[in-house]
């Protein structure tokens, strides 16, 4: 553990610290502060979210994509804010289960229990994802499996991360051996959950079209889908107003093997899996987390 992993570490307890006794109001206002100044200064960051703003909405001029990106961190700083009171205590499950409104959710449980095995839930950095698994560990009754990449400060991790995740029941496995955590899971009858817009560069991954442009791709749902059967469950949780949500929960997509290899059918259905969730990120983009390098661009290209 380096210095700077006990300087993050200390910053983000600080912050927890004052979210436990400033009103919530203040909270909010708080994060909202920080998230400003953070576009202000970190100049990199912010260069590269005005350029996947320009990828995926090359119509808008220069005052249109600042206005988008500001937003984006502002709706992201109230995600935060949440997350930050949840940690605390401050929110109570009953309370948390109120701040969310479901779409679709009789529609899942008959499928849900319908199906021999659990499922694979597929969503993206859109909305409150963090808030997305909690919400479900509390709605559900199958055991849930989130598949998250490993934090670089193992301290936050183990004192911050992990505790808040076995709050709601939830098991963390890491993209190490994924593929075959999901696997078992789902014959047990378990729900995994994957985020689809992580950036997975060759071999691991391939290129493919994301929102106009080629971005390096994980096919890994794709590939359970149609080599294992897995059902495949698009889910989002999207903010609707102040501290409101609703969870959107789509029509799954089905597959039948058309008879080419196995690769092919596995890029094909990525497609359709990535074309969702290009949909969601058109219909609330102020709600995508475009600070991410999506595309993997070179500096010279932000």
């Amino acid at each position: 553990m380096t210095k700077r992993d006990h300087i993050e570490y200390a910053m983000v307890a600080t912050l927890l610290g004052i979210s436990r006794i400033m009103p919530e109001r203040m909270v909010y206002g708080m994060f909202k502060g920080l998230a400003l100044l953070l576009y202000a200064i970190l100049i990199d960051r912010r260069k590269i979210t005005l350029s996947n703003i320009g990828i995926v909405f090359p119509e808008m001029d220069a005052k249109e994509r600042r206005h988008l990106a500001v937003e984006s961190y502002l709706n992201i700083a109230d995600s935060m804010a949440l997350n930050n009171l949840i940690m605390t205590g401050r929110v109570s499950n009953e309370r948390l289960l109120s701040l969310v409104e479901m779409e679709g959710w009789e529609e899942f449980k008959i499928r849900k229990d319908s199906y021999n095995t659990g499922m694979l839930v597929i969503t993206g950095h859109l909305g409150n994802w963090e808030l997305l698994p909690q919400y479900a560990g509390l709605q559900l009754t199958e055991q849930l499996h989130v598949i998250a990449r490993k934090t670089d400060n193992q301290i936050l991790e183990k004192k911050i991360i992990f505790p808040l995740r076995k709050r709601f029941g939830m098991q963390v496995y890491y993209k190490k051996n994924a593929l075959m955590h999901i696997v078992k899971a789902v014959k047990k009858g378990d729900i995994c959950a994957l985020l689809l817009d992580q950036k997975l560069n060759p071999p691991a991954g391939f290129f493919m079209d994301f929102c106009g442009k080629p971005a390096p791709t994980g096919g890994t749902p794709a590939l359970l889908q149609i080599r294992f059967g897995i059902p495949i469950q698009p889910v989002f949780l999207v903010k609707t107003a102040p501290h409101q949500h609703r969870l959107i929960i789509s029509k799954p997509i089905p597959w039948s093997d058309n008879g080419k290899p196995m690769e092919e059918q596995v890029v094909e259905l990525t497609r359709l899996h990535q074309g969702l969730l290009e949909e969601m990120i058109r219909r609330y983009p102020d709600q995508w987390f475009w600070m991410h390098n999506r595309w993997g661009l070179k500096k010279e290209e932000w």
